[in-house]
């Protein structure tokens, strides 16, 4: 085996892991452009992607001084070399697109870039189209050859299963958010004062979190344990199935329970195990007084105590207190059932920081 040839699987070997540990399409798209550059030697290239109604390619990356331009443009499926391609589901190799018919020079003319050479593939997932990966001018003026459409072929085939997984967690996280909203609008339609509740209570946590300066997977379990810290109270209803955990609580006060329902309903999703502790721990108070567990000080996780001190926040302005009257409040739960620690963070930065964007009544 040549050098050359194992120089080239070695870059499409780096590649695919490359590809692979990238779900953000966009920043996938890009990537299968530049390797599409440097394996080939070209001097630019493009992605296309099939529209929804599958008549059409819209530009997803254009490399080149003025290829965001084309991320405006389409090409109709079955006309132009790409469309051409599109519809064959078959590679073109055209080295002088001054003589080729199917070439439209509009592409050039917005973009400012000259079109000597293309090498056109299809993105196939099996016998479906998903788009076209284009690479354009040769470097050196040397032309496009069968070696280089092999290779952007292998390119293709890797891409097309890195777009598709990519799409599919694209998917998933678009529904995983859209449900956290169905879940927040059903805690919060308990009762019409309540209504924006959840969401100040998680934004006042993530912003408590961020000056304690908490690790990045943990900012992300306070924010969903946040959105979902009332979760249980759907689940308040007295029924056989859950008689042994409202044993656990007094039985005439079975608000009490709603944390430990919260707890089972998230701990059974993976991605949410993490903020099912603090859906669980976000009632214990600092000084041992909470409930379910009467956890005190550090055994309540910094998360349950951030989520416990933005819900007692909300629930006083609830009640209609002042600004002042909360801060005395606060000052004087600290260490308390309070947290200090949270407390100097709330007093210092995020009450002084909340007060600013207030605008003064003249």
């Amino acid at each position: 085996m040549k050098k050359t040839e194992k120089e080239t699987l070695q870059n499409l070997f780096e590649i695919a892991k490359s590809l692979t540990s990238t779900l953000d399409i966009d920043t996938l798209l890009k990537r299968i452009g530049e390797s599409a550059e440097q394996l080939t030697d070209s001097e630019a290239s493009s992605i296309m992607l099939l529209d929804e109604d599958k008549q059409h390619l819209s530009f997803k990356v254009a490399t080149g001084e003025k290829g965001g331009i084309l991320k405006k443009m389409k090409v109709k499926v079955g006309e132009g070399i790409a469309g051409t391609v599109a519809k064959t589901k078959e590679s073109l190799i055209i080295n002088d697109v001054s003589k080729d018919p199917r070439f439209s020079s509009q592409f050039d003319k917005s973009s400012g870039f000259t079109t000597k050479s293309i090498l056109a593939v299809p993105l196939l997932d099996g016998e479906e189209l998903i788009g076209v990966a284009e690479v354009l001018n040769k470097k050196n003026g040397e032309n496009f050859n069968e070696d280089d459409k092999t290779i952007l072929e292998s390119l293709a085939s890797l891409a097309t299963v890195s777009i598709i997984n990519a799409r599919f967690a694209e998917d998933q996280k678009n529904f995983f958010i859209y449900m956290i909203e169905i879940i927040v609008q059903a805690i919060e339609g308990r009762n019409p004062k309540l209504s924006g509740h959840t969401w100040r209570v998680a934004q006042l946590s993530t912003a408590i979190a961020k000056a304690l300066g908490v690790e990045p997977k943990e900012y992300k379990n306070i924010y969903y344990g946040a959105l979902l810290h009332d979760i249980g109270y759907l689940s308040l209803k007295k029924t056989e199935k859950e008689e042994t955990i409202f044993s656990l609580m007094e039985k005439d006060q079975p608000e009490k329970t709603h944390p430990i329902l919260g707890w089972e309903m998230v701990k059974k999703i993976n991605i949410l195990r993490g903020a099912a502790d603090l859906v669980l721990t976000h009632h214990e108070y600092y000084d041992g007084s909470g409930f379910p567990q009467g956890l005190k000080a550090e055994n309540i996780p910094v998360g349950g105590r951030i989520i416990g001190f933005a819900e007692f926040i909300e629930d006083l302005k609830l009640k209609g207190h002042s600004q002042e009257n909360i801060k005395k409040i606060v000052e004087e739960e600290s260490g308390k059932k309070l947290d200090p620690q949270i407390v100097e963070i709330y007093l210092s930065e995020i009450l002084p920081a909340q007060q600013e964007e207030v605008p003064a009544i003249s």
